[in-house]
């Protein structure tokens, strides 16, 4: 688990780093394996680019990810492409996640043994998918800042 702080303009950083600390010796108590970064956002906006590529792609599709990715030439071009708006949108909101993700993220996915997306799952079993947690924030920030 990765943890950090959320900026709040709104409070004083000594005693956002006060409750840190107090929520990091609790979770040490309890033995939870985790570490504290000092930007999550970037943490965040990363696992935001997966999901934003491989829930939607796997759901419109209903197809796995290597299943996509072999379907066509534009599969790859097309993913990877979706993958930098999202980087876009997370750079202009001041968050600095470089571009080279996204062929770590290919890499990796490559390397998995066929992953399923849970909104696949969830839209094969018919219940509510989370469109707006995995979508919502990109796509608003995105039409906000003007960025495809």
């Amino acid at each position: 688990m990765q943890i950090g702080l959320f900026p709040n303009l709104q409070l004083d950083r000594s005693l956002e780093k006060q409750r840190l600390d107090k929520f990091t010796s609790l979770l040490t108590e309890g033995k939870t394996v985790f570490q504290v970064v000092e930007n999550v956002q970037i943490q965040r906006w990363e696992k935001v680019v997966w999901n934003c590529a491989w829930n939607s792609i796997t759901t419109l599709t209903m197809l796995d990810t290597q299943s996509w990715l072999e379907s066509s030439a534009d599969a790859m071009p097309m993913t990877r492409r979706l993958m930098t708006e999202v980087i876009d949108v997370a750079r202009r909101c001041g968050v600095p996640i470089e571009y080279g993700l996204v062929d770590r993220l290919m890499d990796k996915v490559l390397a998995m043994p066929v992953p399923r997306s849970s909104m696949q799952t969830d839209c094969e079993m018919g219940r509510p998918m989370e469109l707006d947690v995995i979508l919502g924030t990109p796509v608003r920030k995105g039409r906000e800042l003007g960025v495809s």
